[in-house]
């Protein structure tokens, strides 16, 4: 096929005209490969310049999602399927992956380590991780890291966000409820509730 005109395009790209035909390919790829209006290629040439294009837009757009948030190799790999071939998806993943810009492991031990610091329990922290796209192995390596005190946890939680609720019966009840929702034993959270109740019996401060 031959190309018979080159023309600009949004977004860093070119449309190129071959055969009455429009094909919008990465402006970069196109300029390395030496095409030009008049170059002709045959269909196998053609089809690795658009492989060729795919693969560098879609490791620029990842280049993109991580420099704006971190993200698990999934979550990136999945965002870039909506735009892109899972070929070209895959490659810029497996790209930024060599260049250490993308990393489960460590997004794990971040991600884990800023939800503990919130007082997140550890069974909400896995999930959290899990809808992120880390792989289970991975994350519960990341939160057994940790090692992070549940009643410690609770007690925090009880001194800040749930205090006001304590006053009474019922608002001791939907605490409990509220608590065992977010992922804590229900062990812990009668340690904590009861450690509470001392402390306001002994009118001590927390």
């Amino acid at each position: 096929m031959q190309i018979t005109d080159i023309k600009k395009a949004r977004s860093g790209q070119v449309c190129l005209i071959c055969d009455g035909k429009e094909f919008f390919l990465n402006a970069e790829t196109v300029m390395a490969a030496g095409i030009e209006k008049g170059s002709v290629l045959d269909d196998k040439a053609f089809l690795e310049l658009c492989k060729k294009s795919d693969r560098d837009r879609a490791k620029s757009r990842a280049l993109w999602y991580v420099s704006k948030a971190d993200h698990s190799r999934k979550a990136l790999y999945d965002k870039l399927c909506r735009s892109f071939p899972a070929e070209a998806a895959e490659y810029a993943v497996a790209r930024l992956e060599e260049l250490g810009l993308i990393d489960d492991r460590a997004y794990a031990e971040r991600l884990a380590r800023a939800l503990s610091d919130a007082n997140v329990s550890s069974r909400e922290i896995s999930r959290k991780l899990f809808v992120k796209g880390v792989p289970s192995e991975i994350a519960r390596e990341a939160i057994d890291a940790l090692s992070p005190d549940p009643v410690a946890q609770i007690r925090e939680l009880l001194k800040t966000k749930y205090r006001t609720r304590l006053k009474n019966e019922d608002g001791v009840q939907k605490t409990y409820a509220a608590l065992l929702r977010k992922g804590f034993s229900y062990g812990d959270v009668k340690a904590a509730l009861k450690e509470y109740s001392e402390i306001l019996e002994n009118c001590e401060e927390w």
